[in-house]
């Protein structure tokens, strides 16, 4: 099996965590569940999956995330790349260029930084997604749909590969669980996406599953997506079940 490679998208300002005028908060990448940050939950289980390097970028107010993880894992195989973006589709766009530019075509591990699931979830779905059918994305999809505003995907039938096809983006009962395996095909939509001025990555995956890019899903284990600081509490107890210990 070829090396394993991922990326992480941080570079949010993440406002929804942070109470109105709040200042001097630290970067939502930083934010405690249990007993580590977001962003060391995530790096430590795309380890725990094999990833030889992991590309992350964050936003140029939060070099604190890049001096915490090089304290905290200094094995850690990170390339960093700090830059403020648009949007998230901008954010995912420049880590799978990175991560393509060698001229791998992947496929690779990517993921939110706000993405909470059990130990050894990342490894589970690199290896299911890797005996599925190819496609430009496989998504890791959950029936946990608690966001403010999730995007949802309707699915046809499940195949015997464990995948299903992505029938319709943003109508259906499955919400992306944040994580992704993709391949750098993907990047044909990517000029024109940025030409379009799409807000964000849900308004990417819709419109590159309209111009033909293959989307397939394989339905995971619970997870959730810390978006807000009533998320943190839930998370904790998740990850506090799937350790069975409390800290």
């Amino acid at each position: 099996m070829r090396p394993l490679r991922a990326g992480v998208f941080a570079a949010g300002l993440g406002s929804r965590m942070r109470p109105a005028g709040s200042a001097g908060a630290p970067p939502k990448a930083l934010t405690p569940i249990v007993d580590r940050p977001l962003i060391e939950w995530v790096l430590r289980d795309i380890v725990a999956a094999g990833a030889s390097e992991i590309v992350v970028i964050v936003n140029e107010q939060s070099q604190s995330v890049c001096d915490f993880i090089t304290q905290a894992m200094p094995s850690c195989p990170v390339t960093w790349i700090v830059e403020t973006t648009p949007s998230s589709m901008h954010s995912f766009l420049r880590v799978l260029e990175t991560l393509a530019a060698s001229g791998d075509e992947g496929p690779f591990l990517m993921t939110t930084v706000d993405t909470i699931a059990p130990p050894g979830t990342f490894a589970s779905f690199v290896d299911a997604a890797a005996h599925a059918r190819p496609a430009d994305m496989i998504l890791a999809l959950t029936t946990r749909v608690d966001d403010d505003n999730p995007l949802t995907m309707r699915i046809g039938p499940v195949q015997s590969d464990c995948s299903a096809d992505v029938v319709t983006v943003g109508e259906g009962s499955y919400a992306t669980a944040g994580y992704y395996f993709v391949r750098a095909s993907l990047l044909r939509e990517a000029d024109a996406a940025r030409r379009a001025n799409l807000p964000a990555l849900r308004a990417f995956l819709r419109y590159a599953a309209d111009r033909g890019c293959t989307l397939r899903g394989i339905c995971m284990p619970e997870s959730i997506d810390v978006d807000r600081p009533g998320d943190v509490a839930p998370a904790a107890q998740l990850l506090r079940g799937s350790l069975g210990r409390v800290s």
